[in-house]
């Protein structure tokens, strides 16, 4: 049995506001806000893979990361798993290091709004849907 491919996202808030990407994504052939993260590499700590996407799509340097938890977003056409992540230390800006494919528009989306840009449907994305419920459940965040 193969191992499954691995990813992170990280769910970054900085004052009152959380740090989310907009990112072209080819398959929709449109753009969706969505958490910053990308794919581990052989051997890595899904920690500092974490903190290593975040700054390359974000330009921000974190601190410490919790797990929030592990989702299957598309179990019916993928065995990939991602690992959740959390962190209220954002530390500095330094820059972007975007991938010659990625199109990345950092968005600061205030935290009292994200529940109705959830409810409304403007945000649709499974992975930062489950870490906003995932840190209301674990007292990240409230409502």
């Amino acid at each position: 049995m193969t191992k499954p491919e691995e990813s992170v996202v990280v769910l970054a808030k900085h004052d009152e506001h959380f740090i989310l990407i907009n990112q072209f994504r080819k398959p929709i052939n449109d753009y969706t806000i969505q958490l910053p993260g990308g794919g581990v590499n052989p051997n890595e700590d899904i920690k500092e893979a974490a903190k290593r996407e975040f700054l390359e799509e974000t330009g921000y340097q974190c601190g410490t990361v919790d797990h929030l938890g592990t989702l299957r977003p598309a179990s019916w056409i993928s065995d990939e798993i991602t690992h959740v992540f959390y962190t209220n230390e954002v530390l500095k800006y330094v820059g972007q290091a975007l991938e010659e494919h990625e199109k990345i528009e950092v968005r600061r989306v205030k935290v009292d709004e994200i529940y109705s840009l959830i409810e409304e449907g403007t945000i649709d994305d499974s992975e930062l849907c489950f870490a906003i419920l995932q840190g209301i459940l674990k007292g990240y965040l409230t409502v």
